[in-house]
């Protein structure tokens, strides 16, 4: 039995997220049925991640075991044939038996960009979220840099969140011009709960638009009261940009 690892690379506007969902189309689903086209087995997909809906992947690792004798390129060029062009299989490798997309992860990194200006662009519009009002980058970093570290992130988490418990270890809140009107965040972590990116990028706009000082980050973070936090971002802007294992 092989144990393979795939990296994916998808548009997911036209997607309701990575899990298969009945009457909804997938990644995840589109994925197994070209497997299943490709090797004539129902083969179970596991990734390092579950996006939502309309969220992106730069490079999603994904892993699944048969018994075939398929070279590898098959899992690229085969499957890519059996796809549409908005989701794209760029690398396959062969991996250890005790290899898990999900469970061997270390850290993950995920992107989310905003267009930053009074025109929303048409170019940008499925791949980042529209804000008008100039955004105060200091203001942003700085509470960006009180969120680094271990904390409840309970404020920073959805409602309908399962996770056990709600701390969690940010490595790193970067925010950078990507390029002029372009504002990309970087957040770092061994975990995330649900939503939480989206709603810190959009708990930064809300200080970068100046409704709130950089010390209203502390405040969130200490009565973990999510109703009364920033907004949840839109979905458009978020990508799983890397996952780290070690081996």
């Amino acid at each position: 039995m092989r144990n393979i690892r795939l990296i994916l690379q998808f548009d997911g506007t036209d997607f309701c997220g990575w899990q298969i969902q009945a009457g909804q189309r997938t990644v995840q689903g589109d994925l197994t049925a070209a497997l299943r086209a490709l090797t004539g087995q129902d083969v179970s997909v596991v990734s390092s991640s579950r996006t939502d809906s309309g969220v992106h992947a730069l490079a999603m690792p994904v892993s699944f075991r048969l018994d075939s004798n398929l070279p590898l390129k098959a899992f690229t060029f085969g499957l890519n044939a059996l796809m549409s062009r908005d989701v794209r299989v760029v690398d396959a490798i062969e991996v250890p038996p005790d290899f898990h997309a999900r469970f061997s992860a270390k850290e993950k990194t995920y992107l989310y960009r905003i267009q930053n200006g009074r025109i929303a662009l048409p170019l940008e519009r499925r791949q980042a979220w529209h804000v008008v009002e100039p955004l105060d980058l200091e203001a942003m970093r700085d509470a960006a840099g009180r969120l680094v570290g271990t904390h409840d992130f309970s404020a920073f988490r959805s409602a309908h969140c399962d996770a056990a418990s709600p701390v969690r270890t940010l490595a790193r809140v970067d925010l950078s011009h990507e390029r002029p009107g372009i504002l990309a965040m970087e957040v770092e972590s061994g975990g995330f709960l649900r939503n939480m990116v989206r709603i810190l990028a959009g708990t930064l706009v809300t200080i970068g638009r100046g409704r709130h000082p950089p010390s209203w980050v502390d405040e969130l973070l200490a009565h973990g009261d999510r109703t009364r936090g920033g907004q949840t971002a839109p979905p458009q802007g978020l990508f799983l940009k890397s996952v780290r294992y070690l081996d």
